[in-house]
């Protein structure tokens, strides 16, 4: 097998262990995706399917694909995890990852041995034997500056599917939802709380009083009242229970955190819970205007660019965005539950509580077939539907050249292998990583250059990072549901049959959706409007804002 100085070439793929090794060394970084797609490309080309080996190789790669994805997710959310000092290391005690806390601590870097945090070969053995023998966890002594013998402790869980050590230093520090759960449960309050946390550490009146700068007569009176709320008969019953509560494995924050950007994001957001399930919600414009539901796009639909936000207010528009199963925080459907029916029933649900009786629909690129089904199931609640950007029911027969290689090859595998969508979003988030928050457009619209020069700009910037951890948040999960019912599925009966007033606003220039495709929606509805934007592409909504929300007003004025 010949090599480049990246890798793999291109033309020396041309068995299955050549392709199992590509995809497998995209997945640990060491390749670029673009090696994959230019290898798939002529099959995306030729309206061809895979060979019968390829398929099966590439099908059978997927359990290998997700447990490296798996170990890649908790790598990153470790780095990025505020907590106690983590790490992981391999089996051979190499650091693989480590979080801010455990950076400080100990003057070694990934890639280095276990051995930079003052703990010997002889006793890192000992420490795996303990771990196979009782089959659970061990703790590791280590000493974070190896002139001084005041050690750090650590609590360490081997993971056989991954073969990594996580490692997370005891402290008396319980997760914000148990604290709620105590909080709830036994009616403690903040400074209760924090006395239990001072009990279980096993400090002394004295100590919690100097800590709080508090009396020794409040403190014995706190330490009375919380063993009471507990129904505790001694200061060790309490402070077994609260070390019991934190020395139980935590999941990252990382994993359910907002984004930090939104902290100061001038979007209201909010939260639902429907049967079980949690379903995120943005809202801006002006609050009690004419309603207004979203159907968001895949990238930049969310309600994250100012300019919408600020025609919204000034045209007393109050806009609901109910954040799509699998992007964002809206968990997705169980198995058993069909998906257009879900994300109607979720958008119902926050409407009721908002107590709108009837509203006006917008959508963004994938969101509209969302929201034609939405005004197909209950026409009455809607007064029309504006789609920008809007995607076309694809035929087996339709040409992909027009369409960037990388958006191609999505399209091409919802249509004829759908099983590998999940691989290529897998891999390609590899690849979103490496751009980061600000770069990954570069991604997303590579072969489409004119679609990015407003990523360069401080607003697209903002859209961009945004976008990225409302995309990623739940591994694209959004975005493979989205491919699933907008190509995989025939949607041109809803088109067909729409009862309300449907207009559309497309941009010459889009190469993701073809305008020659998309004026084929009149064709299946001859009642449906639709505008060029001259010059605009995909991106028109952020680009061609003034544009396309002149059309809107013109389209909401009419149905006033």
């Amino acid at each position: 097998m010949s090599q480049e100085a990246g890798g793999l070439s291109i033309e020396t793929v041309n068995n299955q262990t050549d392709v199992k090794d590509l995809v497998m060394s995209i997945m640990q970084g060491e390749q670029d995706y673009e090696r994959l797609l230019a290898w798939l490309e002529p099959a995306t080309l030729e309206q061809k399917g895979l060979s019968a080996d390829t398929a099966l190789t590439l099908a059978l790669l997927l359990e290998d694909v997700e447990q490296q994805a798996e170990l890649n997710d908790q790598l990153r959310a470790l780095v990025q995890d505020d907590g106690a000092p983590a790490m992981v290391l391999s089996e051979t005690g190499v650091i693989l990852a480590r979080n801010p806390a455990a950076a400080s601590l100990f003057a070694v870097t990934e890639g280095e041995s276990v051995l930079g945090m003052g703990v010997r070969r002889a006793e890192f053995d000992a420490f795996q034997q303990r771990i196979v023998k009782h089959e659970g966890p061990s703790l590791l002594r280590t000493f974070p500056d190896v002139n001084q013998s005041m050690p750090v402790m650590f609590i360490g869980f081997y993971q056989a599917q991954h073969q990594i050590f996580l490692l997370r230093a005891i402290e008396c520090q319980w997760s914000e939802s148990i604290d709620h759960a105590l909080e709830d449960i036994f009616q403690l309050t903040e400074a209760e709380r924090a006395i239990l946390a001072c009990l279980a550490q096993g400090m002394t009146s004295e100590q919690i009083s100097q800590q709080r700068n508090s009396t020794v007569g409040t403190v014995r009176q706190q330490i009375k009242t919380v063993l009471n709320k507990l129904g505790a008969t001694s200061q060790v019953q309490a402070a077994a229970l609260a070390s019991a509560l934190a020395s139980q494995p935590q999941t990252s924050a990382v994993e359910h955190a907002q984004p930090a950007h939104l902290s100061s994001n001038p979007l209201n957001l909010g939260e639902s819970v429907r049967e079980t399930r949690r379903i995120g919600w943005r809202r801006y414009g002006k609050p009690g205007g004419r309603p207004v539901l979203c159907f968001h796009g895949a990238y930049f639909g969310a309600g994250e660019f100012e300019q919408e936000r600020d025609w919204a207010r000034r045209e007393g528009l109050d806009v609901l965005i109910v954040e799509r199963p699998g992007y964002g925080r809206t968990q997705p459907p169980g198995k058993k539950d069909e998906l257009l029916q879900t994300q109607i029933q979720d958008c119902l649900a926050i409407l009721d509580q908002l107590g709108w009786k009837k509203v006006s629909l917008l959508s963004h690129d994938f969101g509209f077939v969302p929201a034609l089904a939405f005004a197909d199931k209950r026409p009455q609640q809607v007064q029309g539907l504006f789609a920008v950007s809007p995607p076309v029911p694809y035929d087996n027969q339709d040409t992909l050249d027009p369409v960037p290689r990388n958006q191609r090859m999505f399209i091409w595998s919802a249509r004829h292998a759908f099983w590998m969508i999940r691989l290529l979003l897998r891999l390609g988030q590899v690849k979103a990583r490496k751009y980061g928050p600000e770069k990954w457009m570069e991604m997303v619209f590579e072969g489409a250059p004119h679609e990015l020069p407003f990523f360069d700009t401080a607003s697209g910037k903002k859209v961009s990072v945004a976008s990225y951890a409302f995309n990623l948040n739940q591994h694209s999960k959004g975005h493979e549901l989205d491919m699933l019912h907008t190509v995989a599925t025939d949607w041109s009966p809803l088109l067909r049959r729409i009862s309300v007033p449907v207009h559309a606003v497309a941009g010459s220039c889009n190469s993701t959706f073809p305008l020659a495709q998309t004026q084929r929606l009149t064709e299946m509805n001859p009642a449906l409007r639709l505008d060029t934007i001259e010059g605009a592409g995909l991106t028109l909504c952020l680009t061609h804002v003034d544009a396309y929300f002149g059309k809107w007003m013109s389209m909401m004025e009419g149905e006033g």
